[in-house]
């Protein structure tokens, strides 16, 4: 039937035996491939081991390919699948002119009749499109992609299937009309599989294909309205579909933004301080900076942007922190009293001082705290917007975004102890005043002790991306700034700042500061950059605890094999710890090798590295034998593995493939990984563990 009138003669044969029969042989397929995937593991990983190894001589060793033909083992049956699907689609885009021509009438307001070109070009279209989805979703089971059963998995967007919506095209509405849909959708498929095959998301080729379905639905009930248009039916409800769930996920993901960031309307003056100068980090020189000297002894450094000539930079090459506390007046018999005193904290490192004033500095804070779907045990986020550039500045930071989130501690991380806001301390009298004010002043420490092992970490980022032949995507890892809001006042507020990670991906969590079976994560770098910050450090130090979106990471934690750092808060006046006092919850060398056995028992890391570091893998591999020979040590991991059996499950779970275009370009990923976690999902599976068990494991921050 057409939209406006006319109609076709209802065909001749059955019209749902083709759908049926895809659909059958889709179903055994997927459930033949899921069978194959675990019973001929070994063969599977052989034949994607061994193209993965041919691809790493042709793209990394010898160059004579261009690199972005290289698939991980892990992917070679997924990239194949995709292949397939861009040569299908891009033979139809052949073929389409010869078997259709060219229509006069591009958005097919003519209603034209049926062909046997475009009966046969919308035939082909259904079958290319189903063996295409047929033989991508058998890849994800043989590659162990999916870690769900089969009749759930065709729930999972990513693997739900479109080609139902093309054999009733074929069967209804097989005229030149459809002429621009084919060719939007060979585009699309192209665009999205080229995408997929490398672990990224198509944002720019996708959505317009979908806008322009959308468009083409919308001029097409227009000229409805007024006569200019008739048109097939199933195609117009193919094409408002498609562009008004585009047009939703949009909608919902710009009101998502609005409602975070519209609420950042307080001015803040504050100090911020900028880390330039550690012994054990290279730091990242600011461009602000750059062909110029720190003033030696500390001293004012000239702002040369006149865009921020009302604040005032310092270099600081000792910063000391004053802050006032009580204590109780021994004199006083009953302890009753107390009485005012300045505490003093050096913090670790040297530091640029930026005085901002609230009106020129264009710092803007919601005093709302940003609800996500995996809040932090320790820390809560406060959106914050840099309006007129000055932190994008003063810390250098990447990007053009003005968006920012200022991180803030809700818990001592040593003691657990709840923190209270500084509006609720001035309300306080007596003792429980005073132990407010001691963990205040506990946490100086820990927000300085964060920025700096952020600067660490991008440190082995940097040094990362310069590895040779490196054969996984590079990554950014964040710095950060420490802002003080409030200065001047009895009791200001500290918030570790860095850029907000804005992709339309969940938050997650790549791997633990703890021992974790496998560390199987499918998305194999973080766990890589992990291994080499071991190597790279000269076995001192491993990071750990990388969490962030996609191949952005923040927020790392550190191991090392030196004593632990004693962090007394700054409560000794001349205290000259050995350790790194830059790191705070160090778990020291019991903490990393346990670390690093999870790794090692990581067999795709293995493969992955050892490409790139064969020599060191062999020292790790004998270290580790070492270690397993302390009875104690096993017999502690023994034990331990019940309860890191949720991290695995989750580990499992983290995969880009099936992040790519999950719900369409615009899907509230955090939300749906929230629902995952919470059992509300088919991706996970948490049996025999309870709930508190899951919300201490799932925990973003420790």
């Amino acid at each position: 039937a057409f939209v406006g009138g006319g109609s076709f003669p209802p065909p001749p044969v059955a019209p749902l035996l083709p759908l049926c029969a895809a659909v059958a042989a889709h179903y055994s397929a997927v459930s033949l491939s899921k069978t194959l995937g675990k019973a001929s593991r070994p063969q599977i990983e052989h034949f994607a081991n061994s193209v993965s190894a041919f691809l790493d001589e042709k793209c990394f060793k010898t160059h004579a390919w261009p690199s972005f033909l290289y698939m991980k083992s892990e992917r070679v049956l997924i990239a194949l699948a995709c292949i397939v699907k861009m040569a299908l689609a891009g033979t139809i885009l052949v073929l389409l002119p010869f078997t259709m021509g060219i229509p006069n009438d591009l958005i097919g307001c003519a209603a034209a009749e049926s062909t046997p070109g475009a009966t046969l070009m919308t035939w082909v279209m259904f079958a290319s499109v189903c063996v295409s989805e047929i033989l991508f979703h058998m890849a994800m089971f043989l590659s162990l992609n999916v870690k769900t059963s089969v009749s759930d998995s065709f729930a999972l967007p990513v693997l739900c299937p479109t080609y139902w919506q093309w054999f009733f095209i074929a069967t209804y509405a097989p005229t030149h009309d459809i002429w621009l849909p084919i060719t939007v959708e060979c585009i699309r498929m192209m665009s999205v599989s080229f995408f997929r095959m490398q672990d990224k998301e198509d944002q720019v080729v996708s959505p317009l294909m979908s806008a322009m379905d959308l468009a083409q639905g919308c001029v097409i009930l227009g000229g409805t309205a007024t006569g200019l248009c008739k048109f097939p039916l199933v195609m117009l409800y193919r094409l408002l579909s498609n562009g008004l769930i585009f047009l939703l996920g949009y909608i919902q993901q710009a009101w998502k933004k609005h409602r975070t960031w519209s609420g950042c309307k307080k001015k803040i003056a504050c100090r911020m301080f900028v880390p330039v100068g550690h012994p054990d980090i290279e730091h990242h020189e600011v461009k602000w900076m750059k062909g110029r000297s720190y003033p030696e002894g500390g001293g004012p450094i000239e702002i040369k942007d006149p865009r921020f000539k009302a604040c005032k930079a310092t270099y600081v090459p000792e910063l000391i922190l004053e802050r006032q506390e009580t204590k109780p007046d021994f004199e006083d018999p009953t302890l009753t009293t107390f009485i005012s005193f300045t505490r003093k904290t050096k913090m670790p490192g040297a530091w640029v001082q930026i005085d901002v004033p609230a009106e020129e500095g264009g710092l803007l804070i919601s005093e709302k705290e940003l609800s996500t779907g995996l809040e932090g045990q320790f820390r809560v986020l406060h959106p914050l917007l840099d309006s007129k550039g000055l932190m994008r500045y003063f810390g250098d930071f990447t990007g053009n975004k003005a968006m920012f989130a200022a991180k803030k501690y809700k818990k001592d991380p040593g003691g657990g102890w709840d923190m209270d806001e500084p509006s609720e301390i001035e309300n306080m009298t007596g003792a429980s005043r005073s132990a407010a004010l001691n963990r205040h002043v506990r946490l100086l420490n820990p927000y300085f002790q964060d920025c700096l092992m952020q600067e660490k970490a991008a440190e082995f980022g940097r040094a990362f991306n310069k590895v040779e032949n490196l054969p996984v995507r590079k990554v950014e890892v964040l710095r950060a700034v420490v802002v003080e809001v409030g200065h001047g006042t009895p009791l200001p507020q500290l918030y570790l700042c860095e850029p907000f990670l804005d992709d339309s991906v969940p938050f997650r969590k790549f791997n633990n500061n703890d021992y974790v079976l496998g560390q199987q994560a499918i998305q194999n770098t973080p766990n890589m950059l992990s291994l080499f910050s071991y190597f790279h450090s000269n076995k001192t130090l491993v990071m750990c605890d990388i969490q962030g979106k996609k191949y952005k990471f923040t927020d790392p934690q550190f191991h090392s094999s030196d004593p632990p750092y004693e962090d007394d808060g700054g409560f000794s006046e001349d205290s000259d710890d050995g350790g790194r006092d830059w790191l705070h919850s160090d778990g020291g060398l019991e903490l990393q090798k346990r670390v690093l056995v999870g790794f090692h028992k990581q067999q795709t890391l293995h493969s992955l590295c050892n490409r790139v570091w064969p020599d060191q893998m062999q020292e790790f591999n004998e270290q580790v034998e070492e270690w397993m020979k302390d009875e104690d040590f096993a017999k502690l991991l023994a034990q331990m593995e019940k309860s890191a059996k949720m991290y695995a499950t989750y580990f499992n779970n983290l995969n880009p493939v099936m992040d790519a275009t999950i719900g369409g370009n615009y899907v509230d990923a955090d939300e749906e990984l929230a629902d995952a976690l919470k059992g509300k999902g088919p991706q996970m599976s948490f049996e025999g563990l309870d709930d508190a068990a899951k919300r201490k494991s799932m925990s973003m921050d420790d």
